[in-house]
């Protein structure tokens, strides 16, 4: 038995985009729920202030964010914007957090999980320590470093390999493009952009202790670690994202 579910009704839609305030054990227990009950596959889609900026002139972004079944608030700053926009919501939803309590998941029900993304050695280390943190998996992955005419015979070898979890960590749009368009007929239960979720699971970064993270400072935590990558994107894309906070008409 999952226990009560809550409801996947409980949606809010701000910036152009829809966003699910419910807190981790809720999306844990919908999304068991769905597999129990050999429900419709469901796709799980995280935002941030980079997807909010992308998608307001990518519509295949936004389609993609909006025909999702979930969408976690993946940041503490954009959990700001909404409180101050007049949404009471509870937490911030880390991906990275979302993707260990599906690993979890998954060794509990033995089920099989396919990773693409990221560099060759970083995902083969990634599958690796999963490997040993999580001995009742079965897994597979390739890396993120391909050419348009090898997409094809990658989607064959994971359709073939038949995950029950599919988890992509390429960067936005792509991940969330690439999952749109193909979930159908790569026909795994459970769809997940982890993005950076592989360079920690890789040994390439480490996470910020858990009280940082309760302090919303993870995100400094990266920019000490890797400046020129999540600095240049804090630069790039809040000041951006802030203009449509200030401009949308959800503002209170």
């Amino acid at each position: 038995m999952v226990g009560h579910l809550p409801k996947v009704t409980n949606t809010i839609n701000v910036w152009g985009l829809k966003l699910n305030p419910i807190r981790i054990d809720d999306f844990i227990k919908i999304i068991e729920s769905r597999i129990i009950n050999n429900s419709t596959p469901i796709h799980i889609t995280g935002v941030n202030p980079e997807t909010v900026v992308h998608a307001s002139t990518n519509q295949f972004l936004k389609k993609a964010v909006n025909d999702s079944d979930l969408v976690n608030i993946d940041n503490n700053f954009i959990v700001s914007m909404l409180w101050i926009s007049g949404y009471r919501v509870p937490c911030r939803v880390a991906t990275p957090d979302l993707f260990e309590s599906l690993l979890c998941l998954s060794n509990k029900n033995h089920f099989k999980i396919f990773i693409l993304g990221s560099k060759q050695n970083i995902l083969e280390k990634a599958i690796e320590n999963i490997r040993i943190n999580y001995p009742d998996i079965e897994i597979n992955g390739h890396h993120g470093y391909f050419k348009p005419d090898e997409e094809k015979p990658i989607i064959k070898r994971i359709k073939e390999f038949s995950p029950d979890m599919f988890f992509i960590a390429m960067p936005s749009p792509y991940k969330e493009s690439f999952i749109l368009e193909n979930k159908t007929e790569i026909n795994a239960k459970v769809y997940l952009g982890v993005g950076g979720a592989i360079d920690v699971k890789g040994d390439l970064v480490k996470r910020a202790p858990q009280f940082l993270r309760k302090a919303g400072l993870e995100g400094f935590c990266r920019i000490i670690q890797n400046p020129f990558n999540y600095g240049t994107r804090v630069l790039k894309y809040y000041p951006k994202f802030l203009k449509i906070v200030i401009k949308s008409k959800k503002w209170k």
